[in-house]
C-alpha cells in the first residue's frame, strides 16, 4: 500500500487537526496551528493519503536568507500506519520540495529519546549537530539535525 503524497488542501483540515491532537501533549490547540500552517507554509505542507484517508503529514519551512535554509517543522504519521513507509515518503517529499525551492540545507529538531525518528532522519542524510536543553521549555530537550545538499546527491532517499 503506497501512500500518495500531495499538497495540503483546505478539506484536509479536520483530518490533519485530529492527527495533530493525537500526537500533541497538553492543552495544545492543534486547530490554530494547522489553520495557520495551511496559510504560512502552503507550498511545503504535504499530506500522505491512503485509500482516500489522510494518514500523515509534514510541514516544511523555508528561511529566505543566503543561503536559503529549510526546516522540517512537523512530521506526523497515524499510529496504525507507522513503520510502513509513510514517514519515509513524507520526509523524502518535503526534502525534495524544500530543495526545489532553493534550500541548500535542511534542519529539524527531534526529542533525544526518539530513536525511531532519529534513525528515519539519518537514513535521509541528517546528522546530529547540536543538543538544546529546554528547547521547548522545561522537559522539552531537543537534538538538532542537519542535512546539507552540497555534494550529497548520493544521500537522497528513494523508495
Amino acid at each position: 500500500m503506497d501512500p500518495m503524497i500531495r499538497g495540503y488542501r483546505e478539506d484536509d483540515f479536520r483530518s490533519v487537526a485530529a492527527l495533530e491532537r493525537e500526537n500533541s501533549a497538553g492543552d495544545c490547540k492543534p486547530e490554530v496551528f494547522i489553520r495557520q500552517a495551511g496559510v504560512l507554509f502552503a507550498d511545503t505542507f504535504l499530506v500522505a493519503e491512503c485509500d482516500g484517508r489522510v494518514v500523515g503529514y509534514t510541514i516544511g519551512a523555508l528561511v529566505q536568507h543566503q543561503p536559503a535554509t529549510g526546516w522540517i517543522v512537523r512530521l506526523v504519521v497515524a499510529e496504525r500506519y507507522r513503520r510502513r513507509g509513510f514517514g519515509e515518503s513524507l520526509v523524502a517529499a518535503v526534502i525534495d520540495t524544500l530543495r526545489e525551492r532553493g534550500a541548500v540545507e535542511v534542519y529539524l529538531s527531534v526529542a533525544p529519546g526518539n530513536h525511531v525518528a532519529r534513525a528515519l532522519y539519518e537514513r535521509h542524510g541528517f546528522r546530529d549537530t547540536d543538543f538544546c536543553p529546554g528547547y521547548f521549555g522545561e522537559g522539552g530537550d531537543r537534538r538538532i539535525l542537519r542535512r546539507d545538499f552540497a555534494g550529497r546527491e548520493d544521500l537522497i532517499y528513494r523508495d
